[in-house]
This record gives C-alpha cells, sequence and structure tokens, in this order.
C-alpha cells in the first residue's frame, strides 16, 4: 500500500512539473535489424591482406536508436522557449549514451529566428538535410562515408538559425569545445598542465556555417566547418609539440530536384588540412555506421581529400522507395605519400516498404572500395531490419 501511494506522489510530483510547459512531448526511434559484413584489410596492413566475416544484430542502421523528451513554452509576442534531451539506445543490449544526441536550451522568435545553446547537430548538417538519397544512414552507404560533415554534432556550442526567406535559410555555430574524437591533437593527462592554465585555448574549437534554398522542386545547400586545434608547446617529457597542429577545413555543395517520378541528388566538397568524418568512416566500415557514433577529426598540414555523390531516389507503389547513390573521395596532397592510398569508391542501393506511418521494413547492399583511401581495402555490407517511431 505505501508503495504504491510513493508511487502515485512521484507521478503527480512529475505531472506537475511538466504541466508548467505549454508542451513537453516525449519521443524516439527503436531501430533494429541484421547486419552482414566481409571485410578486408587491404595493402597497408602488416600482416597481409586479411579477409574477415561478421553477422550480428545490428542497432540503428536507418536511424539511430533513440528516445528523447522535448518541450516548449509560450513566452508570448511571438516568442518561445525550447529545450531537447535526446539520448542514444543500442537495442541490441539496452545501452544508453545519456543525452549525447542533443542537448540545448534554446529561444525562438517568429521575426528573427533562433539560437540554441548545447550540444546538437551542426548548421551544416541542418542545410545538408535531404541531400543523401540515403539520409545519412544506412552504414557505409551514408553520404559521411566520404563527405564527413554533411552529418555531425558539436558540444559547447552557440547556434544562430534564421527564419526562411522565399525559400532561403541560413545558420552558423561557433564551438568552444567540439567534443570531436581528434588525431595529432593533445588530449592526454601530459598535457594537464596547460589545461588548467589555459582553459578554451587547449581545446578543439569549431566553426560551423550552412545555408539552404528550397524552392518547388529544387533543393541547393552549402556548408562550411573549421576545426581550431590547440597549439602550444608543454614542457613534459616525452609530449608532441603541437605548436604546428592545421586548421582543418571542409567545404561542401549539393542539390536534389524533384521530377516527382524520381528524384536526383548531387553533392561536391573538399577537405583541407586534414580530414573530418562526420560519423566516423570507421564506425560506418566496422559496425553498420549507427548515427549515434561520435564524429572524428584528424588534423594534417597539407592533406587534402576531394569528394563526390551521384543518387537518386523513386517512390515504387504506394508504399515503397527505392534509393541508391555512387560516392568517390579522392585523395590529395600529403595523403598520397602518408601510406599507400587510393580512390575511394562506395556504391549503394536500398529499399524501405511502410508497414504504417510509424513503422517500416528496410534493406540495402553497400559495397566500398579503397576504405578510408586505404588501397586494397574494401567492405561488402548486407542489412535489413525494421524501424518504429513514436
Amino acid at each position: 500500500m505505501k508503495k504504491t501511494l510513493l508511487a502515485a506522489a512521484l507521478l503527480a510530483g512529475f505531472a506537475g512539473a511538466a504541466s508548467a510547459q505549454s508542451s513537453v512531448t516525449l519521443y524516439g526511434i527503436v531501430d533494429v535489424g541484421i547486419l552482414s559484413q566481409t571485410l578486408k584489410t587491404g595493402d597497408n596492413d602488416p600482416k597481409g591482406n586479411q579477409t574477415s566475416n561478421q553477422t550480428g544484430m545490428a542497432s540503428g542502421q536507418q536511424s539511430g536508436s533513440r528516445w528523447g523528451l522535448k518541450g516548449v513554452e509560450d513566452l508570448g509576442n511571438g516568442l518561445s522557449a525550447n529545450f531537447v534531451y535526446e539520448s542514444s539506445v543500442s537495442v541490441n543490449s539496452g545501452s544508453s549514451s545519456g543525452f549525447t544526441r542533443q542537448s540545448t536550451l534554446g529561444l525562438v522568435g517568429k521575426s528573427w529566428g533562433s539560437i540554441d545553446l548545447g550540444r546538437r547537430t551542426t548548421p551544416g548538417t541542418v542545410a545538408f538535410s535531404g541531400i543523401d538519397p540515403f539520409g545519412s544512414s544506412f552504414g557505409t552507404s551514408a553520404i559521411d562515408s566520404s563527405m564527413g560533415s554533411a552529418f555531425s554534432r558539436l558540444s559547447n556550442m552557440v547556434m544562430y538559425t534564421s527564419p526562411s526567406m522565399n525559400g532561403f535559410m541560413g545558420s552558423i555555430g561557433y564551438s568552444f569545445d567540439s567534443g570531436a574524437n581528434t588525431a595529432r591533437m593533445p588530449n592526454s593527462a601530459l598535457y594537464a598542465d596547460r589545461t588548467s592554465r589555459y582553459g578554451s585555448m587547449t581545446k578543439t574549437r569549431a566553426i560551423s556555417i550552412g545555408l539552404r534554398y528550397a524552392n518547388g522542386p529544387l533543393l541547393i545547400a552549402g556548408l562550411y566547418d573549421q576545426y581550431m586545434p590547440a597549439a602550444y608547446k608543454t614542457t613534459a617529457a616525452n609530449a608532441p609539440d603541437f605548436t604546428d597542429a592545421a586548421t582543418v577545413k571542409q567545404w561542401n555543395i549539393g542539390a536534389t530536384y524533384d521530377l516527382k517520378v524520381a528524384k536526383l541528388h548531387a553533392a561536391y566538397g573538399q577537405n583541407i588540412d586534414g580530414i573530418i568524418e562526420g560519423s566516423n568512416v570507421i564506425s560506418n566500415f566496422t559496425d553498420g555506421g549507427d548515427t549515434n557514433s561520435a564524429g572524428g577529426v584528424l588534423s594534417s598540414k597539407g592533406a587534402r581529400t576531394t569528394s563526390w555523390m551521384l543518387g537518386v531516389s523513386a517512390p515504387v507503389g504506394a508504399s515503397g522507395k527505392v534509393f541508391a547513390s555512387w560516392q568517390q573521395m579522392a585523395p590529395g596532397g600529403t595523403f598520397k605519400t602518408a601510406a599507400v592510398t587510393s580512390t575511394q569508391n562506395v556504391g549503394s542501393i536500398g529499399y524501405t516498404y511502410s508497414m504504417s506511418k510509424r513503422t517500416n521494413l528496410y534493406g540495402y547492399y553497400s559495397y566500398m572500395s579503397n576504405a578510408g583511401m586505404l588501397t586494397g581495402a574494401q567492405s561488402n555490407s548486407l542489412g535489413v531490419g525494421i524501424r518504429h517511431i513514436f
């Protein structure tokens, strides 16, 4: 009896807190299926070109599994406050990352746009939404296998988004500490003395800009991302010197055109002085590319990549949709001499079937050659699954 009363009191307290908002919504996605992959390590493997096979359950192939809370409060005069807490979930094990997909508090004005503070998808990600026929999902099929920051998140970000004006929309964000996995950037205990003394100067800061035009059958998008690594010396023994760490830059442009019977997709871009991987090509290569995964940034002065994507999507009957794409990422600059490298190619085809407005089945196949631009590295992926949105 006491347990029942306690539970009722807790529920009443939660309901009272929720009612203080204009609205609070619980939402999420459950996505799970089976993934079979054949991987080949390539010519850079000191143990020889090895092949492995793996088949198992995979969470988040079409959409990263998640749950979240979002709320809006009307402040009057066209102004409102909003928050989003969004947590990733692995359907395989039930484990969760905490609210690492999104954790923001913001203000929205009908006339001037919106401001968000916290962790969320970048302005470039918002602008590029819809450019990839695979929706930045389905493992190595995703556009971020070749054009990384087409889908990425930043922590500690202040982001402004303009209202839509005759189809035009823009956004800009600055991150005081991006939270991205980094290579060739200081992050170990060797730098503890400098971290405490210099604060944000020891963090990987980032700027992201996204522009978008949507009118009728035409969508055009562009993005520019820049990651600024820490650059300083330390007196600690055996610690690398990071005074020459390069600022990594990326720009992408993309477009779609809807012919009704089919939609055409295209994108082109470059990475300069390193490489930015939005959902991390290694994750795409090894475990199906769940969009819950963290991004990665490699700073390497003089390194470049050039990437492009062509794709198509089309309805099949009243409930089906088929989509396909071909991508390339070509090494340039010092990437040509740092290892045995070649142009990465990715060819993919997928299909979804809607059983209802909230539940669908899917399947896809993706082939990647020279994965990560490493000569001879290959991946063959075949995945099927079911997704439910609530």
